[in-house]
């Protein structure tokens, strides 16, 4: 009972995570404006006359209402994009937050459910986090409230979420052959669509070096969603999931995917983490400053 009523405690105070917040709809409004920049460079082939992903036929208002795209449009795709980036946008420097944010989950959803065939499981992540910045509004922190308490249970729900893929990453890897053996990495390096050709000449086989760079892969999947929450670790563990996901995005290939996880890790930055650029910092406190 006391561990429940310390818990209940804990969402009245007053909500102190601002700047994670910040960083992340600024990590979340960047990724979309990459995205939609992407898609506007192939338009004919994201939602004009051929279209990559074949229309779903959604049915109900609610499916409609995050499939809007679902049959194409390239009209109808450019004013969601400037509904998507004008909302995002303006949740970083209006004050009202959650409206705006509902908005561009709307659109944002619309967009990425439109072209699925062209998405990775980094789209499917922004959407959750976008999903559950709709309930936080980072200026309405006032101690025992509910937007207090929404605050803190949608930065709590992101990180969680971020903590379940991992995880879900880990138990699939174990559970399939190929990485247990140690091929899968190797495999995914000899796409000649998304790899570096160096990387391609350096390991021309599977070998030692890219079966022991697996199990390490797994075990930092595995542990991430434990040592993300002690301090002691939590450094490191950013720190290796940077290099890893960096190297998703410019050795593998996979941008989309390895900058969204990226993004997701702003949910358990602080100052005494990694220092980020000056000019981000100011950008971000720039923000919350005008949102006031």
């Amino acid at each position: 009972m006391t561990a429940i009523k310390n818990i209940l405690l804990s969402f009245n105070r007053p909500f102190d995570q601002v700047k994670r917040v910040g960083y992340l709809r600024w990590g979340v409004f960047l990724f979309c404006l990459i995205n939609s920049l992407q898609n506007l460079l192939m338009l004919d082939f994201s939602w004009g006359m051929n279209k990559i992903s074949p229309t779903l036929n959604q049915t109900g208002f609610s499916s409609q209402l995050i499939n809007m795209l679902d049959n194409g449009g390239e009209g109808l795709a450019i004013i969601l994009i400037v509904i998507q980036l004008a909302c995002l946008g303006g949740a970083l420097f209006l004050k009202y937050k959650r409206i705006l944010t509902l908005l561009g989950y709307l659109a944002t959803a619309s967009l990425f459910n439109s072209t699925y065939m062209l998405n990775s499981g980094g789209h499917h992540l922004i959407l959750l986090i976008l999903f559950f910045l709709i309930i936080i509004n980072e200026n309405d922190r006032k101690e025992g409230t509910w937007f207090n308490a929404l605050n803190r249970g949608g930065l709590l729900a992101i990180q969680l979420q971020v903590c379940f893929v991992y995880f879900m990453s880990a138990l699939y890897k174990l559970f399939g052959e190929s990485w247990l053996d140690g091929s899968a990495l190797w495999q995914s390096m000899m796409s000649n669509e998304y790899t570096l050709p160096i990387l391609q000449e350096t390991f021309p086989e599977n070998n030692w070096i890219l079966s022991v760079l697996t199990y390490v892969l797994i075990g930092f999947q595995l542990l991430f969603p434990i040592l993300i929450w002690l301090k002691p670790t939590r450094k490191g563990m950013i720190l290796i999931g940077m290099i890893i996901h960096f190297f998703i995005a410019f050795g593998l290939g996979l941008v989309n995917f390895g900058l969204a996880m990226m993004v997701g890790y702003f949910a358990f930055y602080s100052e005494s983490l990694i220092k980020l650029p000056k000019r981000f910092r100011k950008q971000t406190e720039v923000s919350n400053s005008l949102s006031h």
